[in-house]
This record gives C-alpha cells, structure tokens and sequence, in this order.
C-alpha cells in the first residue's frame, strides 16, 4: 500500500495496515470520516474497520508505552508470537509504530516441546495462522524450534532444589528467553545498535499481572509482578549435567494495563481469527487445579461487584514494592 497516496486522506500513524484491511487505531487522531472510508475503499480495494473496543486498547496502550518510555525511535523489536490473542493484539498494535518512530519489528515462534507435545510445530494450525496475519501486516516470521523438553527441565530443577517445586511454565519461560534472548544479541551485533535498543515483546496482560501477583502472596513468596520494562542482567540456570546462559536483554510488555476480556473483544469486532493457544498446551491456566487458576477465578468472580480489582491489586504490589523497585 503506498502510504504517501494514504496520507492524502488520513494520518497513517494512528492505523494498523495490513494487506486485507485497515483497522482504525483512534478517529480523530487519524482524521478519519465516513466520505474518508468510502474513499480509501475505491482507491485501495480494502476495507476500513472501526471498533470502539479496539480504539479504546489501542489508545490505553500508547498512552502506557508514552509514560514508560517503552518505545523509543529506531528501536528494534522482536514479538514473541504464539498467535494467540494477546500476542496477535501486540503485534497489530505495534504496527504503526513502524511509521510512528520508525521501528524495525520481527516476529518470533517457538516451537518448544511440552513433554512431547508441540503445540507450535511447524504445520500446525497455529503456525499457519501465524503466518498469514505476519504476511497480511507484511512483517517478517522465524519459526525457531527447541527439542529440550521442558516438562523434564522442570523435574530435574524440583530434585535438585530444597523444597522447591518447578512446574514445566517455568522451564519454558527459561527456554524462550535463551533463545529469544540470543537472537536479540546476534540482531544487535547484526545491525550495529546497542543491545538496549534489541527489545523483547510479550503480550502479557493486566489478568496476567494481577493473577501473578496473587499467587506469590498465596504460596507465600516474595510479591512478584510483571513490569513495563525489564532489563535482566547475563545468567546461568543449571539443570544438572546442562547449563543455559541467558544474556543481557530488554523485555517489554505494553498490554499490561489492558484487560483480558477487552483484548478479546476487539480482535472479534476486528474479525482477527486467534489460535487458541492454550486449549494446546497441558500446562495452561484453563487446565489442572493451580493455584494460579484458583487466583484468576477469585479475581474473575471479584471483577463482579469490584470491576477494577485487577487495577487495585497491581496498584497495591507498586506501592508495596516502590515504583521503581526491581522485579
């Protein structure tokens, strides 16, 4: 699509573009009217879609990544992408910030092994999915399989570690930010920027956030939470005979103040088919009798009477652990 012609009618920094459609970020920034639409439809051949639930994510979002400073110009960016819901959403939303500061994004699956199970293996459905909104939003796509089985990683940390129990969520967290993390450097080596400038992208939500901060106070642990920007120091986790060394690398997660049930929303009213990633995995949310499940139920049945308990709980962890204090 040929921006230059688009400019003639609105401002292409406050859209998503993609090859079958333009979803509209916020109206009035975008100076976007009806005649507009009709227009852009006969000149370019595509649709424009507005959605108030989108523009509402879209513009609470940009407003998180300009306060955190989350973003900045020419960055680098590398979008975990399972092509689930909150990931899909990152990546639509992020999009025009390749206009907005001039951003270079890439996106990343991996296909790691669950005790044997691949939900992201290379001609699953999830992985086609996957391919064909990178190719509609023109972004590139690297599948980047892993054979280390995390379920197993999992059980040889809980016997090697004194009264501690890993669960296979762990392990995979680890794996993905080896990889992830490794390619992040060999980019930043690539390209000739500062590593800092290499960012990690997951579409970890405000559900996400408040469940995590829950379940350490019930397992009785250390108040954990999820930040706009991390910045994790080189490591090694040892699983016995193996040795992971995880470098220095920058994690960024703009969905965090955006609730799980709007992010779906927007995606419907969008017509952004998702791969529901966690129906596949034996270890998610939805599956077994966690207590992060029981957390998120507690909070879900809260949110009745209370609609922003999410809100009050991470807003509590912040003043607990300092704004500023380190994760």
């Amino acid at each position: 699509m040929d921006i230059r012609e688009l400019k003639k009618y609105v401002n292409p920094f406050f859209l998503t573009i993609r090859k079958d459609k333009i979803i509209v970020n916020n109206k009035r920034m975008a100076r976007i009217s009806r005649w507009k639409i009709e227009k852009i439809k006969e000149e370019f051949g595509v649709p424009v879609v507005y959605s108030k639930t989108y523009e509402y994510v879209s513009t609470k979002v940009g407003r998180f990544i300009n306060k955190h400073k989350i973003i900045e110009p020419r960055d680098y960016i590398i979008v975990g992408l399972s092509g689930g819901k909150d990931s899909l959403m990152l990546l639509h939303l992020l999009e025009c910030y390749r206009r907005k500061y001039g951003i270079k994004l890439l996106t990343v699956t991996v296909d790691v092994n669950i005790g044997g199970i691949r939900p992201w293996k290379e001609d699953s459905e999830g992985v086609k999915l996957i391919k064909e909104h990178c190719e509609m939003l023109n972004i590139p796509h690297m599948l980047i399989k892993n054979d280390l089985d995390v379920v197993e990683l999992s059980e040889i940390l809980t016997k090697t570690s004194k009264g501690m129990e890993f669960s296979p969520c762990f392990s995979c967290s680890i794996v993905k930010r080896y990889i992830l993390g490794r390619l992040a450097k060999e980019i930043a080596e690539k390209e000739g920027l500062d590593l800092n400038k290499v960012k990690l992208a997951y579409g970890h939500n405000l559900d996400d956030n408040s469940d995590t901060i829950l379940a350490n106070i019930f397992k009785g642990e250390r108040i954990k939470m999820m930040r706009p920007i991390t910045r994790f120091k080189e490591r090694e986790v040892y699983f016995k005979d193996l040795t992971l060394k995880l470098e220095r690398c920058s994690i960024i997660r703009p969905l965090l103040p955006v609730l799980e049930d709007d992010i779906i929303k927007a995606l419907d009213e969008c017509g952004i088919k998702y791969y529901k990633d966690k129906e596949f995995c034996p270890y998610s949310r939805d599956k077994g009798d966690s207590i992060r499940r029981r957390c998120h139920e507690i909070l879900e049945e809260l949110e009745k009477e209370i609609p922003n308990i999410r809100e009050m709980v991470v807003s509590s962890a912040l003043k607990t652990l300092g704004e500023h204090a380190s994760p």
